[in-house]
């Protein structure tokens, strides 16, 4: 990869995490403080001089080498750990091999070992006797006071380089910074595209006060928070006694964003009647409120953000194609927060200060620094990697919450519950084939066993779909999947085909469970192995609405399609008799 940060991919998804694309260029070799006693020290990154060039060994100990939090006021300082060796470790960088090399020293205290971040077991050969090699991504414990991350960039990244306020290090997280700060300087609307729970609000406000309209406003919304009735009138405004229950003017959400930036989030959401006037007012700028004929000129910038791949919601008629290429001016990849894995412990404290400034008594787990004594161990922040994380950084921020709410009182520390990565066999890959976030899947022996999809094939299924990998086990089993890839590839299906194929696939066997549960979300969820949130938002994703989230144009329309009949209503709506008739008692209507 050159030295200069490459552009990015615009396609919905991110590569799988622990890899960089492109060669020729020579990485940028570094390690990261993923765990130390002292939690304040967790997230430091090693000092640009460490020797980790080519095949240069690194001494790693209590004197050496230096690291610094990022942060201008911070300075570079070593591990200082009073248990740990002078010589614990040597490490070195291996170009040709694109790997690192590590070697525990016979003189050391402290026994080395590695953890396995993919949720299977760890490694084979757990404490390394002599020299091993790992890839980038990988981690190595000195016992239980520090755990290191090996991993490369594509440049060096200074301390006091402007993180835009968003918390991570990893060459993903670096990739979107430069995104941000390119789009940033344009005036077009921009596309922002991630997994839920990912933080594309975030990055819009990143987007905003990086951009020509910092001095003005910020206002966001949530297409899907908006009642359908009223989101023309929201968006655009209305003047008085334009509709029943106008009873004073509104200036719309248009007007109010005037000289600054308006976030649509959940772009998807947005009704398909609304979207031609949306576009109008992205083309020429002009508002015009519901009621009235005179137009006002707007100055706002458009940022918009969906967790759906746009190209399958327009291929199911519910994302306007010219109101997605108008928008699709910039698109920025928000990355999952399993696709960069060793940011999370920084971003676990981050949330868990953030607790601490409303909640002065968690200042006891901060104490270690102090008596190396530790607070929270070792083996937490490696569960934590661990995670599934499928609510992404949202779902860590609840964590960190549950966990301050577990330890007000000190000690012993208290874990909250934590998302698990199922691993796909008990057997663990070998050492030398094995990549940090690999899924293991066992090899069939049964002469007529059906084929089993590739490691590849589900992974690209779990994130298209943008499901965990155990729930994408007990919506479409080995031989579906296998036999969708197949025939999408037997028909020369592109990029978009193939995901609406898995998409309407999982759809009709989630809709089977449903049915099979008497549409008992309660129930459902348990058979998923999936909390009531995730069911929610996999049924919004998968296009299965809950009754309550009918409205009365498509309760109409159903109920017209079948001569009044609730029953053929509700199976054409693809929700429950019962709910059907509870929403239609909640919108005063009657079926026949």
């Amino acid at each position: 990869m050159d030295s200069k940060t490459r552009t990015r991919d615009t396609s919905f998804f991110d590569s799988p995490a622990g890899t960089l694309e492109g060669g020729g260029g020579l990485l940028v070799p570094r390690l990261r403080l993923l765990y130390h006693i002292d939690l304040e020290r967790i997230g430091a990154i090693s000092h640009p001089d460490a020797a980790l060039e080519d095949g240069e060994w690194l001494t790693v100990g209590r004197s050496a080498p230096l690291f610094a939090t990022p942060s201008p006021q911070d300075v570079f300082r070593p591990l200082s750990d009073p248990i740990i060796s002078r010589t614990q470790l040597r490490i070195r960088w291996l170009r040709d091999a694109a790997c690192f090399e590590v070697e525990p020293s016979s003189s050391a205290k402290r026994k080395l070992h590695v953890p396995r971040l993919d949720g299977g077991t760890q490694v084979a050969g757990e404490e390394p006797q002599g020299t091993v090699r790992l890839p980038a991504g990988s981690c190595i414990a000195i016992e239980d006071r520090v755990l290191l991350g090996l991993e490369v960039m594509s440049q060096a990244r200074s301390i006091d380089e402007d993180r835009l306020g968003l918390v991570g290090e990893s060459e993903e997280m670096w990739r979107l910074r430069h995104d941000i700060q390119e789009v940033g300087k344009f005036r077009k609307p921009a596309l922002i595209l991630g997994q839920t729970g990912a933080g594309k609000e975030l990055v819009a406000s990143a987007i905003h006060r990086h951009g020509r309209s910092a001095e003005g406003p910020f206002v966001a919304v949530n297409c899907a928070a908006l009642p359908e009735q009223l989101v023309e009138s929201m968006l655009f405004g209305h003047v008085r006694g334009a509709f029943t229950g106008a009873d004073a003017s509104r200036e719309g959400l248009w007007r109010a964003a005037h000289q600054g930036t308006l976030f649509l989030d959940e772009l998807c959401e947005m009704p398909i009647g609304i979207q031609p006037k949306l576009l109008r007012t992205l083309q020429d700028g002009l508002v015009t409120a519901v009621g009235q004929q005179k137009s006002v000129q707007v100055d706002v910038r458009m940022v918009a953000a969906t967790n759906r791949d746009p190209k399958a919601e327009i291929a199911a008629g519910r994302l306007r194609p010219d109101l997605y290429h108008r928008l699709a001016a910039h698109v920025v990849s928000v990355p999952p927060l399993n696709a960069r894995r060793l940011d999370v412990p920084a971003l676990f404290l981050h949330f868990l200060e953030r607790s601490k400034r409303d909640h002065p008594e968690l200042e006891w787990l901060w104490r270690a620094g102090k008596s190396w004594r530790a607070t929270i161990p070792l083996s937490f922040f490696v569960e934590l990697m661990r995670g599934a994380w499928e609510g992404n950084v949202r779902e860590l921020e609840n964590a960190a919450e549950q966990t301050a709410c577990r330890n007000l009182r000190e000690g012993p520390f208290q874990p909250p519950g934590l998302p698990q990565e199922p691993a796909r066999a008990s057997v663990p890959a070998p050492v030398a084939t094995a990549t940090p976030y690999s899924v293991v899947l066992p090899s069939s022996t049964a002469p007529n066993a059906p084929p089993l999809p590739s490691p590849a094939q589900v992974g690209e299924a779990s994130q298209r779909l943008g499901i965990a990998r155990k729930t994408l086990a007990k919506l479409l089993d080995d031989e579906t999947l296998s036999a969708l890839f197949r025939q999408a590839d037997e028909a020369g299906a592109d990029v978009v085909e193939r995901s609406g194929q898995l998409r309407a696939r999982a759809a009709e066997r989630l809709h089977a469970v449903l049915v099979a549960h008497d549409f008992n979300q309660a129930r459902v969820a348990k058979a998923l192995d999936v909390s009531a949130w995730t069911l929610i938002r996999l049924m919004q994703d998968l296009g299965l609405p809950r009754p309550s989230d009918l409205s009365l144009a498509e309760i109409r329309c159903a109920l017209d399609g079948t001569g009044g009949d609730v029953a053929k209503a509700a199976t054409r709506l693809k929700v429950s008799e019962h709910g059907l008739k509870k929403r239609l008692s909640e919108l005063d209507l009657e079926g026949g």
